[in-house]
Parts: structure tokens; sequence; C-alpha cells
């Protein structure tokens, strides 16, 4: 099917395919329709339980202060809404705007 996304190739090896058959049943249906949408449901849920063990985690948020500097955000990032309009290539900081974006300053 087309898509407007980038394709991302997974290998079905035997871990991922044990995966695979032990979650269907665990699954919806149209989660399940096929390989490519039962991975995708997987990262996605996999990808919250990640951000939200980071979020407790002590010793990355240390890790992250020490080395970045960074302050933990607000919210789920998987929850957010893009920004509105489209950015600024010609930005003196599109990083920087963006970050405060994200952390909702």
């Amino acid at each position: 099917m087309a898509s407007r996304h980038p394709r991302l190739g997974v290998e079905r090896d035997p871990e991922v395919q044990r995966a695979l058959t032990l979650t269907e049943p665990l699954l919806d249906p149209a989660e399940t329709r096929s390989a490519a949408a039962q991975i995708r449901a997987l990262t996605l849920r996999g990808a919250q339980a990640v951000l939200a063990g980071a979020g407790s985690d002590p010793q990355l948020r240390a890790r992250l202060t020490e080395r970045y500097g960074a302050r933990p955000g607000r919210g789920s990032l998987l929850e957010l809404d893009p920004p509105p309009g489209r950015p600024d290539p010609a930005g003196a900081t599109p990083a920087s705007d963006a970050l405060q974006w994200v952390r909702g300053e």
C-alpha cells in the first residue's frame, strides 16, 4: 500500500516471529491485519512503555542532566501535535525553538 511516509524494513528473524506470534491474540484485530500493522502497534506501545519508564528512571534522568543539561519534558511526546505553521530554516535557533515548543515554553 502506498504511504506518504518512508518505509522501514524489519527482518523477520526468529525473535521477531516469536514476538508476533505471542502478541497476536493480545492485540485488536485491526492491529494484526498484517505483520506491518502489528509491528507498528507493538512499536508504538513499546515507545510509550519506554518513555513512561524513562520518566521514573533516576539514572537516565541524571545522565541526561549531566550530559546535556536536559530538563524533563511535560506530558507525552507521542501525544504532541506539531507546532502550527512551517519551520523557518532561516531561523537562528531552530533546534532551540523546537525544544522550547516540546517543553511547552
